[in-house]
């Protein structure tokens, strides 16, 4: 009777607190990157913000460098910026981007001593131009993207269309005779993914911002869990006060909020931190590259 109850309890624990983390392996590390800056107003982010003046957003990406391969979270603004702000048209006096040759995406990653070719998975957050720019330049590795997304990148819902660039997403197609249609191998997601299946790494579908965003828990060995939410929090006081982001930026305004409990639920269950890669001044505290987490 007393194993029975044992196990009853044991059982009624799971279910309110769900599954026992697996350890993550030793070795992990995660480092925060840069893909330059962009000039934008925090009303054109967050709703009900002011529309004036312009701040200096960071174009921040990430790599976890994890036994069983190199995972890159989110490619930053295509690096033909550099040279060419004509490959995003109007939207470059919009969005006024800043790069310079040592924000290419092969530079920032060499602080650490990788090349494209050293990352196994490039897990994308949705294929907005600031964040699926450089998927082109990882031809070896696999995209690890939700299905709706890879389409909506192709062809967005009107009228979502302008925060994609085509060329972007056209390089993931084979070339002309191909029998197959892609140029890259492509994981397509409906839903979560443990990625090495030891917990360490979950992709999370989090339908929002986008038709397929997904953000990255990190679950690391000794700074403990960490959320990499990509557009599904643009500031810290997206998450800690329910403020939604502009509404033209809100494919599914419902799921944004989801997003958001799913962020405090982390924090709350296992004590998880999230970084964004917008938030000016929460982007300043983190260590970046070549410092890292572990």
């Amino acid at each position: 009777m007393k194993r029975l109850m044992a196990a009853t309890a044991a059982f009624l624990l799971t279910m309110m607190l769900g599954p026992v983390q697996a350890e993550s392996p030793a070795g992990m590390q995660l480092y925060v990157f840069s893909s330059g800056r962009m000039m934008l107003s925090k009303g054109f982010l967050q709703n009900l913000a002011p529309m004036e003046p312009k701040i200096e957003i960071p174009i921040g990406f990430f790599v976890v460098k994890h036994p069983k391969g190199n995972v890159l979270f989110d490619t930053g603004n295509n690096d033909k910026l550099i040279t060419d702000l004509g490959y995003w048209g109007k939207l470059a006096t919009i969005f006024e981007p800043k790069m310079k040759p040592e924000d290419a995406i092969d530079a920032q990653l060499a602080k650490i001593g990788l090349k494209p070719d050293d990352i196994k998975y490039v897990v994308v957050s949705h294929m907005h131009l600031d964040h699926g720019g450089n998927v082109g330049k990882f031809p070896n590795s696999t995209l690890v993207i939700q299905d709706d997304e890879l389409g909506f990148a192709m062809f967005p819902d009107e009228p979502f269309a302008a925060g994609y660039i085509p060329g972007d997403a056209q390089v993931l197609r084979a070339g002309v005779g191909s029998s197959k249609p892609n140029a890259m191998e492509i994981l397509r997601l409906n839903g979560d993914l443990d990625l090495f299946g030891d917990g360490s790494v979950l992709i999370h579908r989090s339908r929002g911002h986008t038709k397929g965003s997904q953000m990255m828990l990190v679950r690391m060995p000794k700074t403990g869990s960490v959320i990499l939410t990509g557009d599904a929090a643009y500031f810290r006081d997206n998450v800690e006060k329910n403020l939604i982001p502009n509404i033209v930026l809100a494919y599914d305004p419902v799921g944004i909020v989801q997003g958001y409990d799913w962020i405090r639920r982390m924090m709350a269950t296992e004590n998880a931190s999230f970084f964004t890669a917008r938030d000016p001044e929460a982007y300043k505290t983190l260590k970046h590259a070549p410092e890292f987490y572990e």
